[in-house]
């Protein structure tokens, strides 16, 4: 494979930023609410992270794979990472100017987002090197699941009654819905160990990644 420049993702930067203004007005709309408070303006900050959530998780991966492979798929991934993680944090901690939510509580949020990012980041790198189309089918699925899996079974637990069930730990949706409604509280010590086990999860998926490539490229001693 044709070995080209990395250089930094500039379209990815236009097309976030499309998103994140076509989030804000799909959520917000151009009006002032009549009463002018958090209380007024919170619920649709909420839905607006949910859409974001919904592009890094959904709509990145998509873009990515849609494409032709990298020669270096991790740095690749990575550069786009910290676009979007970049974007994230421009966008989340402003809110707090304008909700009742805490710094923990925003930065619950943050690693939420980022932790969910980083395990989309890398299952999308896994198969990017790849031209084949059953692994990126493949790697996009778990990505939609990864989404989408939680509010399904929230909607199933809700049908059959259990209203009570801990959700935060299913999905992205779930968990920044969930971070998202306490408040000026402090999360809780449920809610910081499952952040705790995302990035765990997070580190060894991309520890996993990153060895299996430097074994695979290193030379073979038969070679010579």
């Amino acid at each position: 494979m044709e070995s080209k420049p990395i250089i930094l993702p500039r379209g990815l930067i236009f097309l976030s930023s499309l998103w994140l203004i076509g989030s804000w007005f799909i959520t917000m709309g151009y009006r002032q609410p009549v009463q002018i408070s958090s209380a007024s303006y919170t619920p649709s900050f909420r839905l607006m992270l949910l859409c974001i959530v919904i592009g890094l998780m959904i709509g990145w991966p998509l873009l990515r794979l849609s494409r032709q492979a990298q020669h270096h798929p991790i740095i690749h991934t990575f550069l786009d990472l910290s676009v979007l993680i970049s974007l994230v944090q421009i966008i989340l901690w402003p809110l707090r100017l304008i909700t009742p939510w805490s710094s923990l509580r925003t930065a619950s949020v943050d690693a939420t987002i980022c932790g969910w990012l980083l395990i989309a980041g890398a299952i999308v790198a896994s198969v990017m090197g790849s031209e084949r189309r059953g692994p990126r089918n493949l790697a996009m699925f778990a990505c939609v699941c990864l989404c989408l899996l939680g509010p399904a079974l929230a909607s199933i637990g809700f049908k059959y009654g259990f209203n009570d069930i801990e959700l935060i730990e299913l999905s992205p949706l779930m968990a920044v819905h969930t971070l998202t409604d306490g408040g000026g509280s402090q999360p809780t010590a449920m809610q910081w160990r499952w952040i705790g086990l995302l990035g765990i999860a997070a580190l060894a998926m991309w520890s996993v990644l990153i060895a299996f490539t430097m074994f695979r490229s290193r030379p073979s001693p038969l070679a010579d």
